[in-house]
């Protein structure tokens, strides 16, 4: 499968695409994919870092990115992080964990480093739809523990149809795997059946939908998801992947 191609994309690749401003230090080694921007703080509290033979303590210190820098001894190099979007097909599977599996999202993406490049929330093989991927640790955590949330929607089909009284149900707050969920909207699909529903939420995976429905007694048959935060579907078939613009991801760092 090819990358995609469009000039409004970020480089997400090779050193010459590095704006020489000075960064801090934090940022930097986190950049890497070592570790946390957090975790560095305590890595140059402990005097576990050094940058061009000096070890640095002192916090909100700048570097650049031709500077020769360790940490715990290990020499890490300037990094820009990637951020994608995949259509995700049926058949993959995607995983936030670090576990080992068979025909993960990441076979999918053909670009180096596409296997340190994590998802914002688990899929299982038989969901489809948008699924965002990156490297970046910190706008991960800030995604996923941001008292808002990135705003979802779903298309679901469930086994049987579902009756109007049942969506006002859904629409109330559940306990699912010990944690109090509610969706914001939920409603029939325009055009389709009294199985096609459309889920409006915020921060909720897959998992917890499917979880969700089943406490009501309906099975999903099909799970899609068609807009994640500010992105959509359009110009991105099935199995297809892009990087995001510096717009899209400006939207997610608001968070």
């Amino acid at each position: 499968m090819k990358k995609n191609t469009n000039s409004e994309l970020p480089s997400t690749g090779s050193s010459n695409s590095f704006n020489y401003k000075p960064i801090r230090l934090n940022k930097f080694i986190s950049n890497s994919g070592i570790c946390s921007r957090r975790e560095a703080d305590q890595f140059i509290k402990l005097g576990m870092v050094n940058v061009n033979g000096k070890i640095i303590i002192e916090m909100g210190h700048k570097v650049l990115p031709t500077d020769k820098i360790k940490c715990d001894g290990q020499s890490i190099k300037a990094t820009r992080p990637s951020y994608i979007l995949l259509n995700k097909p049926k058949g993959f599977l995607a995983m936030s964990s670090s576990k080992k599996s068979k025909k993960t999202v990441q076979e999918l993406i053909n670009t180096s480093g596409s296997n340190k490049l994590v998802p914002i929330d688990d899929m299982g093989r038989t969901v489809t739809g948008l699924l965002f991927l990156s490297d970046d640790v910190n706008l991960r955590k800030k995604i996923n523990h941001s008292k808002k949330g990135v705003r979802m929607i779903y298309k679901i089909t469930l086994d049987k149809n579902i009756t109007q009284s049942d969506i006002e149900i859904a629409k109330k707050s559940q306990l699912i795997f010990d944690k109090e969920i509610q969706f914001k909207d939920v409603s029939y699909i325009l055009g389709g059946t009294k199985k096609d529903i459309g889920v409006e939420c915020f921060n909720i995976p897959s998992s917890v939908i499917i979880k969700f429905f089943k406490k009501i007694n309906y099975t999903i048959e099909h799970l899609d998801r068609v807009t994640y935060g500010s992105l959509s579907k359009k110009e991105l078939p099935r199995g297809k992947w892009r990087s995001l613009t510096t717009k899209e991801l400006s939207f997610l760092q608001m968070l």
